[in-house]
């Protein structure tokens, strides 16, 4: 059985465009079966789309559309409503001979992280295994594959329904999947798939989307395994139609920072092409987050695609100038100096006429907001997308200003911690991937400052930024309170509080930021659901020792 891989990007909503996509990929795939992602004629995630009046209807008449259309047997995912129940599903349509002959329906819904499939769909019920001409095969999809896998946590279901599909002697095992990219998250998937493929002597298909979606990145990567190992595996962060073939094809491994910059490229580039954005604006301050996401957005889009504004101050610092100026020559950009001095003056004189005078952290973060303020006239102006440029540890504590710094349409680098970003912006000026390493040293090198007041180093307000993730990283991502941080790592205790309570007095701030590039397992906003108003009484009283 020579299976063709529809490794597709769907827009969410755009069912007549993904349907034909999908039959236009059909015909150029000559093999025994072909299989498309899980929800490729809504797009994943649709979320409350499905809601809408006649989106699912439209999807199932898209379902009947593809078979009278292509010849071939396919596997097309979609939702559909259970007439039985009155309750959507996430379902697989198998189509032979111009025929729907089954309806395979996912069981498993998951709810953690950014998935919310169990607030739309209700679970299947029935195995997932049909006999088509070329062969039993079973379905599995995502979840029903992974079963917790993508949180990289220990399952929490009762059910597995894998379990049931393996007992059928199935020749292929296929799992259609929308499962997003995260860090590390491949290899794991490699090792289950060849475990099942090895211990049950049968292939395992896994057919992922591609593409960006709001915050999702989806990486592809679809791939085949037989009982010897991994025999077929598709291209990374690209649209792909692909037929089996019989020699061994494996596509090299990406280390963490080439892997991460590929899917914020694809990310940014996508964004900006599904809400048909032809142009991006940033802000260059000098410093190693601007010039970062700058250099993923030429990446994306192109040089011509993508401008600079320098808004140097009283306080900014020639040294910072000069950086933001050689990034924007060694990315080819178009960069523009509007210094706000004038404004920064009369705001000023308009509160000291009022006798309101606004100095300290009100006239810093004043600052910030006029630059807002410029940025956001801009891109207005010109119909660009405005890119936010702060990092994970500084939407973690509040280091930064609402209506300043933290606008822009999407945050590029909001799930990279600032020692993450000093470690891809060195990778990628030892890379390859442009004609000059484009990112300055001194914006490497140099101590991080806002330079909003004479003099100032972000670590006059926080602790190192090395020792301030060590903090976060465990907080945020694995959860722990400051009691476990402390039996691990050589830092005060009172550093630690410290950390801990600007990450829960700055979640007003995260409420109100940018979409966030999801690259790591647990991402600020849909990943990290808190309240704003709260209080974590239940850690205040410490146990004698």
């Amino acid at each position: 059985m020579r299976v063709g891989i529809l490794q597709l990007n769907p827009t969410i909503g755009d069912i007549e465009g993904n349907t034909q996509r999908l039959i236009d990929a059909a015909r150029t795939c000559n093999a025994d079966l072909l299989v498309a992602p899980e929800l490729v004629l809504s797009g994943y995630p649709p979320r409350d789309l499905l809601l809408c009046s006649g989106f699912v209807e439209a999807c199932e008449h898209a379902v009947d559309r593809i078979a009278k259309s292509v010849s071939a047997t396919i596997l097309v995912g979609h939702p559909r409503l259970e007439q039985s129940t009155g309750r959507f599903r996430n379902s697989i349509s198998v189509i032979e001979d111009g025929e729907v002959i089954a309806v395979i329906d996912k069981h498993l819904l998951p709810g953690y992280d950014i998935f919310d499939e169990d607030r739309y769909f209700e679970a299947g019920t029935k195995t997932g295994v049909v006999d088509l001409k070329v062969g039993r095969i079973g379905i599995a999809i995502c979840e029903d594959f992974w079963r917790g896998l993508d949180a990289d946590a220990a399952p929490t279901y009762e059910e597995n329904p894998l379990t049931n599909i393996l007992k059928s002697n199935c020749d292929v095992i296929i799992s259609p999947s929308a499962s997003p990219f995260v860090a590390k998250k491949r290899k794991r998937h490699l090792e289950h798939a060849m475990e099942i493929a090895k211990a049950n002597s049968c292939k395992v298909v896994v057919v992922n989307q591609v593409g960006g979606n709001d915050d999702l990145i989806f990486d592809g990567g679809s791939f085949i395994c037989t009982p010897e190992g991994v025999s077929y595996e598709a291209k990374l962060f690209q649209e792909s139609v692909e037929t089996e073939t019989e020699e061994i094809r494996i596509v090299p491994e990406k280390n963490i920072h080439e892997a991460r910059f590929q899917a914020l490229v694809l990310g940014v580039q996508d964004y900006c092409k599904k809400t048909g954005h032809q142009e991006v604006l940033l802000g260059l301050s000098g410093g190693i987050d601007s010039a970062l996401v700058a250099t993923i957005a030429v990446a994306a889009l192109g040089k011509e695609a993508v401008t600079g504004m320098l808004m140097p101050s009283r306080y900014s610092s020639l040294g910072s100038i000069e950086d933001a100026e050689v990034l924007a020559k060694n990315l080819g950009i178009k960069a523009i100096t509007l210094p706000i001095e004038h404004l920064h003056s009369a705001f000023e004189r308009t509160h000291a006429d009022a006798n309101s005078q606004i100095d300290g952290l009100a006239g810093e973060n004043a600052q910030a907001r006029l630059r807002g303020l410029l940025l956001m006239s801009l891109a207005n102006q010109h119909n660009a997308l405005l890119l936010a440029t702060g990092n994970k540890s500084e939407l973690a504590v509040g280091y930064s200003t609402l209506y300043g710094d933290m606008c822009g349409a999407i945050s590029v680098i909001g799930d990279l911690y600032k020692t993450e970003v000093w470690e891809m912006a060195r990778w990628i000026n030892a890379s390859n991937q442009f004609d000059v390493p484009p990112i300055p040293e001194n914006s490497i090198t140099k101590p991080p400052s806002a330079e909003l007041r004479p003099d100032q180093l972000d670590e006059d307000s926080l602790p190192a930024y090395e020792e301030l993730d060590a903090i976060l990283i465990p907080h945020i991502d694995g959860d722990l309170g400051a009691d476990e941080i402390e039996n691990t790592l050589c830092i005060p205790r009172a550093q630690i509080d410290m950390v801990l309570s600007m990450v829960d007095r700055s979640q007003f701030k995260r409420d109100q930021a940018s979409v966030i590039l999801k690259i790591a397992p647990r991402t600020f906003g849909r990943g990290r659901p808190m309240p704003i108003v709260m209080k974590r009484a239940w850690t205040s009283a410490r146990q004698p020792s």
